[in-house]
Order: C-alpha cells, then sequence, then structure tokens
C-alpha cells in the first residue's frame, strides 16, 4: 500500500487492518501523521462531547432566516425568463441562417507597419 492509500484509511478511521499497522511501523511519516490524526480525534471529541442543543433551536434559527429571499429570487427569476428564451431563439435563428460563405474570411497576416494596418480601410493590409 502507498503512503497516500494509508492516510486515507487513517482519516476515514478504518487504519485497523494488519497492513496499516505495519506501513506505520516502517513509515515515519505515516505514523507522525496517525499520531496527529489521533491528536485531533482526541481533541474533537473531549471538546464537543455531550454538546446537545436544546429543544427550541430549530425554532429560534428558522426565526432568523431571511425567508423574504425565496419568493423574490422566485419572482426575478420569472422576469427573465420571456427575455432569455426570446435571445435563444434569436441566437438559435442566427446560427441556422449562418453558412460558410457568410463565415469571416482568414486575414492576410499583418504587415511590418502595424498602424498602415490598422488604417487600412479593408482590414487586409496592403
Amino acid at each position: 500500500m502507498s503512503c497516500s492509500e494509508i492516510r486515507d484509511r487513517l482519516a476515514s478511521g478504518s487504519a485497523g487492518a494488519p497492513e496499516v499497522s505495519a506501513h506505520l511501523e516502517r513509515c515515519e511519516a505515516c505514523s507522525r501523521y496517525s499520531a496527529r490524526v489521533s491528536a485531533a480525534r482526541r481533541i474533537f471529541r473531549e471538546h464537543h462531547a455531550n454538546v446537545e442543543p436544546d429543544i427550541h433551536f430549530a425554532g429560534r434559527v428558522a426565526a432568523h432566516l431571511d425567508l423574504e429571499r425565496g419568493p423574490t429570487l422566485g419572482w426575478a427569476a420569472r422576469r427573465v425568463l420571456p427575455a432569455t428564451f426570446a435571445l435563444l431563439l434569436v441566437l438559435a435563428w442566427m446560427s441556422w441562417q449562418a453558412t460558410p460563405d457568410s463565415a469571416p474570411s482568414v486575414l492576410a497576416s499583418p504587415t511590418e507597419d502595424p498602424l498602415g494596418w490598422v488604417l487600412d480601410p479593408t482590414g487586409f493590409g496592403s
């Protein structure tokens, strides 16, 4: 097993396999990683043990939520929908009407005089 596979197992909590412990005995970096993961789990377990919100917690959170955004967002989306559909139709019509003849031709390479190339009315350089 590679170090990344071992570290994935250590992070997911499935480090009880014999190949994991054998790798940890050989690899110093992975054993340090295992110690850090164990220490972090111990700290989180001790710090947040038996923390449970009271029965009215969900009601207090719901009371502080801005419930007006949902209907406003739906209203705005419905207002923009016809314009979006019209734009889609125009773009579809333009792509259907485009032919290889209407595509711009490949421009000639720019001249050594960039100002003359820009000022040329045909746009193809001289």
